[in-house]
């Protein structure tokens, strides 16, 4: 829509108004409205009666309405007059646009010598584009006479009036015109209050009186002033009323306005009590009470407090006031603000404040007042009633500690708290409920005092396990709180789970080496836990040699070799046995000799990250050490030379350090002997000057004349340790024996020795070790090499116990060292 364009709602909203508003006119006036017949292209209204007195023009108009699609032109001519009728402002041309209205207004004129007598006038309405268009409005001319009507105030008085008081009101009127008058009276008000005439010629609401011409009358009529509520109305307001008088001769009305303004009203009431309040032991409550002024102008509050028995007497020595103390109460007034002043209809709130004693029973009622100041007399009261009322409540909670995760003939702890929910101090206690079959409770015997919302935490529960229960055990603990009336107040429940124990136990272990040098495992595994178990076996070496399970029935294993390396066994129940077996092939590819572990290691189902181990440890021999296998071929004489002359290479001087050695036993064996022929002279006895350090000269290539040692002839007998103490004083301590060869050496030349040479040289050999080493055992000869030093020159393979209780592994027995000697020969 453009700006400045009307919109079609405002243009009909105006032309209602210019329609309607003479209408209403008119009805102010007493004057009938009546609409001309309407067609399709123009709208007519009008009033149906004019009054005009002589000598004056009266005004008049005749509304019109476009209900044509094209703009109009209307014409108003007057059309039959009386001879003492003119009209004023016609003929009138209006141009209206489509759907718009217009009032055209004009007058209608009695002349001086007018009859008083109705007379009809008509007036014509035509249009520019219809021809055809010729509309007829008549009017009823009333030629009336003139009243002169006056009320005797100024046109309008105040009262002063008192609420709940009738008031009467009496005002004079004057009939100032020159023909008798028969005035009607109407009352009208803005406000709904009763009223009614002291007049004896009354007509339903209205009354009347006839007046002659220059006479004056009086109207009295009553208005009952109702109560101020709400503070309305207010000091000095009120509302207006309107005496009309109507004339008889013209209709025309004179009205006197009167104003009944209220006095000062003084009230006050209480709108909303808190009539019954509850109040902890040794705690405080406050009750509300809301009050008003309810006079109709500002004023204070008058508020006291008086202390009631039981029986609704005014309690002894009690003055009515804002604080009282009795029976070890405290009530106390609170925002009564008693200087500050309150508009009419203002309310405010105040409380009264009980404080009770340190008890679990009691009342205390108190009767609450209030008035206006300056008004004692509209005193109002409510009674409010404050009873102790103890609530005993708590809430327990907790916080366990392994409770879902019980070891059997264990325990866990629960951690309680407990806050006081109630009003009151209270004594708590735990006691134990509901507990599930196989578990066990045991509270501490502590108790704990609360004063309302504090919380204290109480000495750990504990709950034990049953050592029979199973893995996966589950149940509850209901552990109660108690008050000190024995009122269970609450209750937590603890959820109890039996943890699973995993233990498996290897019995009746067996390892054997074959001769093929196969190690064969055979264990047995319980399940000694709580739990029905599943298991991961894993085999597992420190060399990469073949291996592998021999899987019980029902075992899980990958591929479809006989031979798994791992296998899994599901649902093995408790205090059941299987066993395992496996077999390991022992490295034969090493250069050296060595030991090969093996590991046979479970994993628990339930708890993979514990392993279960055993280890197997066994010997093997490196490939120099292997004896050589059994061909049915014939013999390789070139290849045994190369190989011996191979071996003599390496080990010639093992070889030599051999014949040195059975050169020295043999010189030490003849030398003992030449001394067993002297009888008469002991060994001991011959005494060297040299020190012990020279013993080693006798390793140097000796001369050829050989200087004998000397025997004395009837050596004295010399005590034993008087000899040794002689000895020691001149040649000291003993040197320490100087390491012997590498046995390594050793045993390698004896195996060759023992391979290459002839049958016959090793029996001559034995019989000469046969001979000597009985000899060497009785001479008492020093050893100088240790076991340790001179291990045995051939190894076996390591024999395994065939039966092992505790899981405990196998120990090798090896070859015994050879026998220590001692002797005295020398060198």
């Amino acid at each position: 829509m453009r700006r400045g364009q009307p919109s079609p709602m405002r243009s009909v909203v105006l032309m209602l108004l210019l329609l309607f508003a003479p209408l209403m006119g008119a009805m102010v006036l007493g004057e009938e409205v009546t609409m001309a017949r309407s067609g399709p292209e123009v709208g007519i209204a009008s009033p149906s009666e004019v009054i005009v007195h002589q000598n004056e023009t009266a005004s008049t108009y005749i509304t019109l309405h476009n209900k044509a699609s094209v703009n109009q032109a209307f014409t108003i001519e007057a059309g039959f007059l009386p001879e003492h009728l003119s009209v004023v402002g016609l003929p009138s041309t209006t141009l209206l646009v489509p759907n718009h209205l217009q009032q055209v207004a004009f007058g209608i004129r009695a002349s001086n010598d007018a009859p008083f007598q109705n007379e009809t006038v008509s007036f014509w309405i035509t249009s520019d584009v219809n021809a055809s268009l010729n509309e007829t409005v008549t009017m009823n001319v009333w030629i009336a006479k003139r009243s002169n009507l006056s009320f005797g105030g100024d046109g309008s008085s105040e009262f002063f009036v008192d609420e709940k008081v009738r008031t009467s009101i009496a005002v004079n009127i004057s009939n100032n015109a020159t023909y008798p008058d028969n005035v009607s009276f109407s009352i009208t008000g803005s406000a709904p209050w009763t009223w009614g005439w002291n007049m004896a010629n009354t007509v339903g609401l209205d009354a009347y009186i006839q007046m002659q011409p220059n006479t004056l009358a009086y109207v009295y009529l009553w208005v009952d002033i109702p109560a101020v509520e709400n503070g309305l109305p207010l000091q000095n307001t009120g509302p207006e009323f309107y005496l009309t008088a109507t004339s008889a001769l013209d209709r025309t009305t004179e009205t006197w306005r009167f104003d009944l303004l209220m006095n000062q009203k003084r009230n006050a009431s209480i709108d909303i009590v808190e009539s019954e309040i509850t109040v902890a032991p040794n705690q405080d409550a406050r009750a509300s009470l809301t009050v008003r002024n309810v006079g109709n102008s500002p004023n204070r509050l008058n508020m006291t407090l008086l202390g009631l028995a039981s029986n609704g007497q005014t309690l002894d020595n009690v003055l009515p006031s804002d604080r009282f103390n009795a029976s070890g109460w405290t009530v106390a007034l609170f925002g009564a603000l008693e200087d500050e002043i309150l508009q009419p209809d203002e309310s405010r709130v105040v409380e009264i404040g009980f404080q009770a004693p340190d008890s679990y029973s009691g009342s205390m009622e108190v009767e609450f007042r209030v008035f206006p100041t300056g008004a004692p007399t509209y005193l109002r009261t409510a009674t409010v009633r404050a009873t102790i009322v103890r609530q005993s409540s708590a809430e327990l909670t907790y916080f366990p500690y392994g409770c879902n995760d019980i070891a059997p003939e264990d325990s866990c702890m629960a951690n309680l708290t407990v806050e006081n929910t109630g009003n009151a101090r209270t004594t708590f206690t735990l006691r134990a409920g509901e507990v599930t079959d196989g578990f066990e409770v045991s509270i501490p015997p502590t108790t704990r005092v609360l004063e309302p919302g504090y919380t204290a935490a109480f000495d750990p529960v504990r709950i034990y396990a049953d050592p029979g229960l199973l893995a996966f055990t589950q149940g509850t603990a209901v552990v109660e709180v108690l008050d000190d009336e024995g009122t269970v107040l609450n209750t937590v429940e603890v959820s109890l789970k039996v943890a699973p124990v995993i233990k498996w136990t290897f019995r009746n272990i067996e390892e054997q080496v074959n001769a093929k040098d196969r190690l064969t495992l055979a264990m047995e595994v319980r399940n000694d836990g709580n739990a029905v178990d599943g298991l991961i076996v894993q085999l597992q070496s420190t060399h990469s040699v073949p291996m592998g399970f021999i899987p019980p029935e029902g075992a899980i294993f990958e591929g479809e070799g006989p031979n798994p390396r791992s296998f899994e066994l599901n649902d093995i129940p408790l205090n059941s046995n299987f066993t395992i077996r496996a077999w390991v092939d022992l490295p034969m590819d090493q250069n050296s000799n060595g030991t090969v572990y093996i590991n046979t290691s479970i994993r628990s189902r339930l708890a993979p990250e514990i392993p279960f181990v055993h280890t197997t440890q066994a010997d093997y021999l490196g490939i120099p050490w292997q004896p050589a296998p059994e061909v049915d071929e014939g013999i390789d004489w070139g290849g045994l030379a190369s190989t011996g002359w191979l071996y003599l290479k390496a080990w010639s001087g093992v070889l030599v350090a051999i014949v040195i050695s059975g050169l020295i036993l043999f010189k030490a064996v003849k030398d003992r002997e030449h001394r067993m022929l002297q009888a008469t002279t002991l060994p001991y006895q011959e005494v060297s000057t040299a020190g012990a350090e020279d013993w080693m000269k006798h390793f140097q290539p000796q001369p050829d004349v050989v200087e004998q040692p000397s025997v004395q002839q009837q050596a004295p007998v010399v005590d034993a340790s008087a000899y040794e103490q002689h000895f020691r004083q001149q040649h000291g301590e003993a040197s320490m024996a100087q390491p012997s060869v590498d046995p390594t050496l050793v045993n390698a030349a004896t195996l060759v020795l023992d391979q290459r040479t002839e049958e016959a040289h090793r029996h001559k050999a034995d019989l000469l070790l046969d001979s000597i080493l009985p000899s060497v055992k009785d001479a008492g000869f020093p050893n100088t090499t240790s076991a340790e030093e001179n291990p045995p020159t051939t190894q076996e393979h390591p024999s395994i116990i065939t039966e092992r209780g505790d899981g405990a592994e196998g120990t090798q027995q090896q070859a015994a060292s050879p026998a220590s000697f001692d002797d005295d020969l020398e060198f």
